[in-house]
This record gives C-alpha cells, structure tokens and sequence, in this order.
C-alpha cells in the first residue's frame, strides 16, 4: 500500500509497475521531479530613459470637451478640468481671495484676459461662481473661440490659468 507524502499521491497504486515507477510519479505529480532548466542568460540591453517629471504643482486648466479644433452642434456642451488648484463656489461675502481657490469662467470669442485683471460679469463671459465645472450654451453656426479662464474669489485672473481652443458649430 502506498501513502500520501507533502499533499500528492502517486497516480499508480499498482505494485505491479515496481516501486521505481510509483515513486518517480509520485514525484513528477508533486513537482519533485527533475529540477527546472537553468535561465537563458539576459541580453544587455540600454538603460532605460529617465520618467518624464511629473511632479509640477503648478495649477493648469483645460477643456475636457471640446477638444481643440472640433466640429459640434448646437447647443456646444463643455466640461473643464483643472490640476494643482480647488475650484470652489464663491462666498457669499469675500475679503480677500482665498489661496489656492478659483472658479470658471468661459469666454465666447474672445481671449485671455491679463493676468491680474477683474474678469468682466458682462458679455463674452459666463461666470460659474457656484463652482460648476460644466455648461452648455447655443451658438450659432460657424467658427468659434471659446476662452477659459480662472478667476479667484474676487473674479481676478491668475498666472497661467487660461486656455483658449476654436470650435466650429455645423
């Protein structure tokens, strides 16, 4: 009679085969068998390129939808997106801009503002003073320029926080 060993039991329980042949299946069946076939040696090969730094903290601004150059219909949805800066409703009542708070607003054909000047609460510009991060407005047919800009708690322009793209509504 044979017995388990480690777990396994040999696939013959036939005394007939000789003891040599139960073991050897045993072992083949528990991974005992014959030892794996040493590692073909590595070909050197050139050390890899640094990662490209990522670690920049300083805020940006972007449009997830349109993308730059894109053919839309009417009404234009937009979605915006922003890194390194929370973007925040504006309170009710501001003393000073909060560091590191900002909110949208979108400019329809029209550019950037300088850095620094209070964006207008008038046409061209949308204001999402209630943090919104996306809109949805009717244009007419033709090619548009579509400027987004951050604006602190006091709706005044921040260094570096303004994109402009061109749609073009069929």
């Amino acid at each position: 009679m044979l017995r388990r060993t480690n777990g396994c039991q040999p696939r013959t329980a036939n005394w007939t085969g000789g003891l040599a042949i139960v073991l050897a299946t045993g072992m083949a069946a528990c991974g005992g068998a014959a030892p794996e076939p040493a590692a073909e040696p590595m070909e050197e090969t050139a050390p890899a390129a640094p990662a490209e730094d990522r670690s920049s903290t300083a805020p940006t601004v972007g449009f997830v939808t349109p993308t730059d150059g894109a053919t839309v219909t009417s009404p234009v949805s937009m979605e915006f997106i922003v890194s390194n800066l929370n973007i925040s409703p504006v309170p009710a009542e501001v003393e000073s801009p909060r560091d590191g708070m900002g909110h949208h607003h979108v400019g329809i054909n029209t550019e950037c503002l300088a850095v620094g000047e209070a964006i207008p609460k008038a046409d061209p510009w949308v204001h999402f003073g209630d943090g919104s991060k996306v809109f949805e407005t009717l244009l007419p047919p033709g090619a548009h320029t579509l400027t987004l800009q951050i604006g602190d708690d006091q709706h005044v322009t921040q260094d570096g926080l303004c994109t402009t793209i061109s749609v073009t509504v069929e």
